[in-house]
């Protein structure tokens, strides 16, 4: 490994003295450029940006519209740019030590694809100019949203993005696993100002999409500080390293100072549930001539929503029948009702705090931060634990049972700073970067059965933490091609990772059988047979100290390549990263990507490049025991079962013959155009094509029903154990899809009309299950379908069609002086659940939703708004087959707990969300 990137650097070294080379003799001076950047009409335009096309430089203009560059000598071309304005450029020749002034005014009417992005090139460019399609959701796109938290942001302004509310699934009620053009949370890479964010702790586990991924905690941002979010939708490993198979999203933080921001908002579901408020406050003051601090604080309240019905099945022990269960409520003073599980949005309370500061050093380098932190508290619940339950309720505590609840404690924060500045004709960035998530769960309203009536009812069932360390280094060099090119830029850098992954175990109420712990022969209550009641604290037996980890890594890679404009209609980037990391080994990937300008406004764009994705720290060791209610095949109803995920280290999934794991490999084809007819309008069509080979999932279930399996899980029976689970690298599956973007805006009227479209298409298939030579060498004649338990029908219905393939939206707003007025049309293909059992299939039809709000703004500074998400209060279609329903009886006449389903989502079950919002600017 050492030899490798030994050579690789060196290659890399020897591209840098070669650069420098032909770039000539060193400059000991630079230039000058400075200027105002005003509209048509004399305003001075606040952060403006002010770019050298062909390298890094890139600075904003300050409340007086001035801006400020240092350049090497000779001929530069300079770019003004303002979302909402048309771009401007200029041709400069300039000597060293020269200072030459250069004003802008710019025209209003340029569209959002105007805005300059950090994604999809290490030079300035705007999205229309990258050769990968980039898409921009500007500040007042967020606000206008209407939604509280960026995973739901997202989910209606980018229809690539999928992210839903899920429910009854442990920690993932309080972190939506996301999707990006149909794969995985853990195949986007997320960066804050253009730097690696870090992941969330939690492991997705339980049976919701994503199951058994690791992505970012995108909510833990408040939306109040974000300028705006960059979607990158095409592969980016060889740009940005491992995870970015599906593309990167990149949220850019607010420098603006001289205003202080505050926005209050309140909504309710059409259902009168799931109460939210949030208020949050932004302001930024300027340091010295041009550096800036702006600093975001936020306060949300999300209540709980309900969507479950009644159970209507028997209740009490020793009672059976429908009158006779109503006879003993009534005797009780109780309803149905008091027994329902609460399907729905779990609760939230959080505050956040974010900055974003920069404070100039010299007249060509600045140091910049940015970090933020925030604390969560949700509350969710599990399935309702009902007093005939006999190995699970302590009667003498619960007599009428009890609904476990899962309270959670989600902290999040993270540091970075750099310096960056331009040196002897360089453009230099070093930046560390330090992030931290830790998820505790506490357990309310429970027992451990097994303890009997010493049993307490809260439990701290332990804490899952990840930390990530990373330093970056990137260097951007304008090469002089004597007029031969248009512009040659040079561009190459570093980074080195340090990731931490650890789990602490909880008390031991939380997992101990009886009351003497793991001692053998100690004294626990029995049910009526003699059998041991369930260990634990029930809903999530906490973390044992078997389960305990404390593992490092580290990974350190290299990039380097060439960003070509051979003609003002021809731009070729073509690049190569190597990667070393110490637990798996090394991989080299590369990227070739072109756009060329057919004819004024009219360009093609293509990308093919290679990617990989390192297994996560939890993937590779996440280990447990816990509660899942799975589908009994005897009955066709729901059982809790005690379910064992086995880290890939450990002596129980070597015995299963599962091999270490290893990295995803992927392939990135992609294709479209960009069109923009008048200056008004523009339209984007990129087809794309990934082939990930070697995904890592997490398996099917491997029961103790088979007489192998038995054998192996025989150590871990008096857990009660009898279903094992583990991470391989099982999978091989192949994305294609279609992305259309259109944007539009025209006068009209006395006010100005905005119409945008987006579409996405999207269609994954699982084309091999790759079952480990060693598995099929144990199971062998044994008459198990390896295969088919490795990776069942249920689990490709979540890589395949839990989330919609089509996915689209179409909007228009107005305004005029003090009004504005948006509306949308948010529509939701189809999608299938296909549990293990094929007479449980449903099918879920394509909805449309419709968003609406009114804003007016009363006086100078002070707006009103009023809005609705789904307007007319859409459910996704309500489950039809009884054993999905799960209601406790036979025939559910469509009332169940699970009204609608938790195992696939469009859009989440809240329906629709109304609000309304005050907003000062001060």
């Amino acid at each position: 490994m050492r030899s490798t990137l030994f050579l690789f650097t060196a290659a890399l070294a020897s591209a840098l003295v070669l650069t420098v080379a032909s770039a000539g003799p060193a400059v000991a001076q630079q230039g000058i450029i400075r200027g105002t950047v005003t509209s048509t009409d004399g305003t001075p335009l606040r952060s403006a940006s002010v770019a050298i096309v062909g390298t890094a430089r890139d600075v904003r203009t300050d409340e007086q519209g001035r801006y400020e560059l240092s350049v090497p000598p000779g001929t530069h071309t300079v770019r003004a740019r303002l979302i909402g304005y048309e771009a401007a450029g200029r041709q400069v020749t300039i000597a060293a030590g020269a200072t030459v002034t250069v004003d802008f005014q710019l025209a209003t009417g340029a569209l959002l694809i105007d805005a300059v992005v950090i994604v999809g090139s290490r030079t300035t460019r705007t999205a229309t100019e990258t050769p990968v399609p980039v898409d921009v959701i500007p500040a007042a796109q967020i606000r206008e949203s209407g939604a509280t938290e960026v995973n739901q942001i997202l989910h209606v302004a980018a229809p690539s993005f999928n992210a839903s509310y899920q429910t009854i699934s442990d920690g993932t009620d309080h972190v939506n696993p996301a999707s990006l053009r149909g794969l995985g949370p853990d195949q986007v890479l997320v960066l804050v100002n253009g730097k690696r964010r870090h992941k969330s702790a939690l492991l997705h586990v339980n049976g919701t999409f994503g199951r058994g991924t690791v992505g970012v905690d995108l909510n833990a941002i408040p939306p109040a500080a974000i300028e705006r979010i960059e979607v990158l939708r095409d592969g980016a490993a060889a740009q940005y390293g491992s995870d970015a198979i599906a593309g990167v999203i990149n949220i850019v933080l607010k420098e603006q100072t001289g205003e202080v921001e505050i926005n209050s908002q309140a909504g309710v579901t059409g259902e009168g549930d799931g109460e939210q408020v949030r208020t949050d406050v932004n302001f930024g003051f300027p340091i010295g001539g041009d550096g800036f601090l702006n600093v975001t604080a936020e306060y949300l309240d999300i209540g709980r929503t309900d969507r479950s019905d009644p159970w209507q099945g028997d209740i009490f022990p020793g009672i059976s029948g429908t009158t006779e269960t109503d006879a003993e409520l009534a005797a009780r003073g109780l309803t149905r009702q008091d027994f329902s599980m609460k399907t729905g949005q779990g609760s939230t309370t959080a505050g956040m705090v974010f900055f974003n500061g920069s404070l100039p050093l010299t007249g060509n380098s600045d140091f910049y931060a940015s970090g933020g932190i925030s604390h969560r508290n949700g509350e969710a619940t599990g399935f309702y634990r009902l007093p005939d339950s006999e190995a699970r309720v302590v009667p003498e505590i619960f007599p009428n049972g009890f609904l476990p609840q899962i309270h959670t404690q989600v902290f999040d924060g993270s540091f970075t700073a750099g310096a960056r500045g331009t040196t002897r004709g360089w453009d230099l960035d070093l930046s560390v970067t330090h992030g931290r998530s830790s998820f505790q769960f506490n357990i309310e309203n429970s027992n451990n059965a097994s303890m009997g009536t010493s049993s307490p009812t809260t439990f701290d069932a332990g804490r899952l933490n990840f930390q990530q360390s990373v330093g970056n280094f990137d260097a951007v060099r304008l090469i002089d091609t004597k007029g031969a090119l248009r512009s040659l830029s040079f561009v190459a850098g570093g980074e080195f990772r340090v990731e931490n992954y650890r789990i602490d175990a909880g008390e031991e109420a939380s997992y101990i059988l009886g009351n003497g712990g793991d001692i053998p022969g100690v004294d626990f209550d029995t049910t009526s047979s003699g059998s041991p009641k369930a260990p634990g604290s029930q809903v999530f037996p906490g973390f044992q100290p078997a389960n305990e980890v404390n593992r490092y890594r580290n990974s350190i890679s290299v990039y380097g390549g060439f960003e070509i404009q051979a003609t003002d209609e021809f731009l070729v980037d073509v690049g190569g990263r190597f990667a070393s990391f110490s637990d798996f080994g090394e991989r080299l990937t590369g990227k070739l990507a072109t756009r060329y300008e057919v004819t004024p406004g009219f360009a093609l764009r293509g990308a093919v490049s290679t990617g990989f994705r390192a297994p996560s720290l939890h993937q590779a060791w996440f280990n447990n025991v816990s509660i899942q209610f799975l589908i009994d095949p005897a009955t066709g109803g729901l059982e809790p079962s005690r379910v064992l995920t086995s880290n890939n280290q450990s002596r129980v999934t070597k015995a299963f013959g599962v091999p270490d794991l290893k990295e995803e490999t992927s392939v990135n084809v992609s294709a479209g155009f960009t069109a923009r007819p008048t200056s008004n309008f523009s339209i984007t069509a990129d087809f794309y094509f990934v082939k990930i080979d070697d995904r890592i999932v997490l398996t099917s279930r491997f029961s103790d029903g088979d007489p192998t399996v038995a054998q192996i899980l025989a150590p871990f029976q008096r857990d009660g154990v009898s279903t094992a689970q583990f991470f391989a690298n099982a999978v091989d599956t192949e994305t294609k899809g279609l992305d259309i973007v259109a944007n539009y805006t025209t006068p009209l009227g006395l006010g100005t009309l905005t119409l945008t479209g987006a579409a996405n298409f999207s269609d994954t298939k699982v084309t091999a299950t790759n079952v480990p030579s060693t598995m099929q060498a144990i199971f062998a004649g044994s008459g198990f379908d390896v295969e088919t338990t490795l990776f069942n029908r249920e689990e490709e219905n979540r890589l395949e069609t839990a989330l919609p393939r089509q996915k689209g939206s179409v909007s228009a707003r107005y305004a005029v002086d003090r009004f504005t007025i948006g509306w949308r049309a948010n529509y939701y293909g189809k999608i299938f659940y296909r549990p293990t059992d094929i007479d449980n299939d449903e099918t879920f039809s394509a909805k449309t939703l419709f968003d609406l709000d009114v804003s007016y703004e009363v006086t100078s500074g002070v707006r009103l708004t009023v809005g609705a998400n789904n307007l007319f209060n859409t459910f996704p279609d309500p489950h039809t087959k009884d054993s999905n329903l799960s209601c406790g009886v036979a025939t559910c006449d469509g009332m169940g707990r699970f009204r609608y389903s938790r195992r696939v989502t469009q859009f989440g079950m809240n329906g629709g969300f109304y609000y309304g919002r005050i907003s000062l600017t001060l």
